[in-house]
């Protein structure tokens, strides 16, 4: 089975300013298993995000953002400021907008993905 993500803006736009929606409704009526997104910041708007790209998408949403917006350290290393709660909280709230598969993306680690399973199985 094949799946398709995406990297985003958190409004739906791909970066070559297209919007995504209709692309991932056309790899779905091509015979993809999933499709959906990854590598974009859980925020606020990452389940909105999920919302609008539902509207399109009739099978399985895939949902994989990162822990929040980097922050480039002294150290020169990304350093995400979510923690794996905040994180569950935004994934809990994706999960009701209509995403069926999620995960996690940069930032994220066992722990993240740990407590968004126990968030979102209530």
């Amino acid at each position: 089975a094949v799946m398709y993500t995406f990297t985003m803006q958190s409004d739906g736009s791909l970066f070559s300013g297209r919007d995504a929606a209709p692309i991932l409704k056309d790899l779905e009526e091509a015979g993809a298993a999933a499709v959906g997104f990854n590598c974009v910041a859980a925020d606020m708007m990452t389940p909105g995000l999920v919302a609008k790209l539902r509207r399109s998408v009739k099978g399985p949403l895939i949902c994989k953002p990162n822990a929040g917006v980097p922050v480039i350290g002294e150290d020169q290393l990304a350093h995400y400021p979510m923690s794996p709660a905040e994180f569950a909280g935004i994934m809990a709230d994706c999960v009701k907008m209509g995403a069926n598969i999620i995960g996690g993306c940069c930032g994220t680690d066992p722990s993240f993905i740990e407590a968004a399973v126990k968030t979102c199985r209530g």
